[in-house]
């Protein structure tokens, strides 16, 4: 009896040094990520490489315990040289993009060639090129974002010399992450319907349903703040479409870790896990918000 007495009194500490560990990366995190976006679509740009090299890491590891052997090295050059040909293809009249998945999956292939006779060649060949367009193709779009050029309206971040494409990266930035805070507290304080027990147990509608509030609230907040031109509804609406999208990136992500028997997808950050594991949402929201983007302001 007093070992079940030491569990529970211990239980509610664990999860208060779980919290600070979370609150403690994200009061790191967050200036930091606040900083590289308003330096300009260079610092962006590097800081989305590193998030592929250290990304591209953990995914290897996934996939290796889930038994396959991908291309390591060419895997990691694919998904860096695809973000920065997604980069490229914004400022110049080339399409690197398709060049660069082409003649990688072609070079891909050819390195196989002397292993033909080992069983599974292509199935590593299809995780190593599924894995780097998973991580560059769309981590690129990040940069791509910071790019985006229109003219903002009176805002106090405008005010104090905000550029348009940092506004427009900060509103995708605000939509992921107050939907991750509000999912999170939500669901740990009301959560009791789950929503996928068998791809991630801690997930539940009510958590969800707040999660939406966070990211409509953060879309709404990023066009103010940030004197983007469109409406509040429009943040609105663009919050919706990443209350949709970010979880699902979420869900895949499990999906992955559960199909590599892991927990985390690493150690990085502590109360989060993996790099991954804090970016998941931001990975799907990138491109979706993007092109959601440049649709509301070409109208």
């Amino acid at each position: 009896m007093g070992t079940v007495s030491d569990d529970s009194a211990a239980l509610p500490m664990r999860r208060a040094n779980s919290l600070a560990q979370r609150i403690g990366s994200v009061a790191i995190m967050l200036p930091l990520a606040i900083a590289f976006v308003w330096w300009g679509p260079l610092a962006v740009l590097a800081a989305v490489v590193v998030v592929i090299v250290i990304g591209w890491g953990e995914v290897n590891t996934a996939f290796t315990n889930t038994g396959y052997q991908p291309q390591r090295w060419l895997g990691l050059a694919l998904a860096i040289t695809l973000a920065c040909a997604i980069y490229s293809d914004h400022l110049i009249a080339l399409n690197l993009t398709i060049a660069t998945i082409v003649g990688f999956t072609m070079l891909a292939l050819v390195l196989m060639l002397p292993y033909h006779d080992r069983k599974g060649v292509m199935a590593d060949w299809a995780v190593t090129i599924g894995g780097a367009l998973y991580m560059g193709g769309l981590a690129g779009h990040i940069a791509l974002i910071r790019l985006i050029d229109t003219p903002l309206l009176p805002g106090p971040l405008r005010d104090i010399g905000l550029a348009s494409g940092a506004g427009w990266l900060y509103l995708v930035c605000a939509v992921t992450w107050l939907q991750d805070a509000f999912a999170y507290f939500v669901g740990k304080s009301y959560g009791r319907n789950k929503m996928s027990p068998s791809l991630s147990p801690k997930k539940t509608w009510e958590g969800a349903a707040g999660g939406m509030v966070g990211a409509i609230l953060g879309g709404v907040l990023a066009v103010l703040i940030c004197g983007l031109p469109v409406s509040p509804l429009i943040g609105g609406l663009l919050g919706v479409a990443g209350g949709v999208i970010g979880p699902l990136g979420d869900l895949v992500e499990s999906m992955i870790k559960r199909q590599a028997g892991l927990k985390d997808t690493g150690q990085l950050i502590p109360g989060h896990g993996g790099l991954l594991d804090r970016l998941d949402s931001f990975l799907f929201n990138s491109p979706v918000l993007y092109y959601l983007i440049l649709l509301v302001i070409s109208r």
